[in-house]
Formats: C-alpha cells, structure tokens, sequence
C-alpha cells in the first residue's frame, strides 16, 4: 500500500485508477479483517490525522527511491501530505495486525511484540542478460 501511496504523491500526471483501485482494496482489506477480529478503527479519518511514521523516515525512504532511480515529479515537500492523506487510511490497522501476527519487521511496520532489528529490503543488482550475438545471413 506504501508503494501505490508513493506513486500516488509523487506522480500524479501518471495514471491514477488502477493505483488508486489497489490501494484501496488494500486498506478496506484490512479493515474487513479488523471487522472480524473486533478490532476498532477509524473508517474516515482525516488526511491530517496522526500518523506513527514520521517525515525524517518518510525522507529516509525518498533517498532509497532515489538511489534506485525512482522518477518524481514533486518534491518530497510536496508529496508528504498527499502520501500522509492515503497512509492515514492504514496505517494503524496493518501496524496492529502485523505487531498480532509477529510479522517480520521492516521499515515502516511498527513495533513487534518480539524485539529484533528491522530489516531492510535488499535491491538485487540490475543484471540484464546480454543481447543475442548478431548472426550474419
């Protein structure tokens, strides 16, 4: 859901409904879980509510799109609220059921019941393969 938010924020001349489409069915996805769990939740909360992530770790992340290249059209400046206004929409809801499962942590996530170290996803090398040898007829 970050990466669709991301896209969203950075990139809004680039097509939306698909994007938007799946971010959404992810936060109402989460919700519908959370339903049968009775686990509370705001169902419209405010682009400006809180949010647990921050806008150092938000440029954190904006520096590692960067180094992979990453095309923007707004600054990070720009982005933040529109990214903060789709991230309101689950945050809470996928930290609290990741910290329930113990999922593996990873930046952004949240807190875990077990403390270990988050980990960072690893960017494999771009490694194409090379052309096919020009054959001569």
């Amino acid at each position: 859901m970050d990466a669709a938010a991301l896209r969203l924020a950075f990139n809004p001349s680039h097509p939306q409904s698909e994007v938007r489409m799946a971010l959404r069915a992810g936060f109402v996805c989460l919700r519908d879980i959370a339903d049968m769990q009775g686990i509370a939740y705001d169902p419209d909360p405010h682009p400006d509510g809180p949010l647990e992530l921050t806008y150092e770790d938000f440029l954190v992340g904006v520096a590692r799109m960067r180094e992979q290249g990453y095309p923007t059209e707004r600054s990070p400046e720009e982005a933040w609220p529109h990214f903060r206004g789709w991230r309101v929409n689950y945050e809470e809801l996928a930290q609290r059921l990741a910290r329930d499962i113990d999922a593996v942590p990873a930046p952004w996530s949240g807190p875990r019941r077990t403390p270990v170290a988050i980990r960072t996803p690893v960017t494999p090398v771009d490694r194409r393969p090379a052309p096919p040898p020009f054959k001569s007829a």
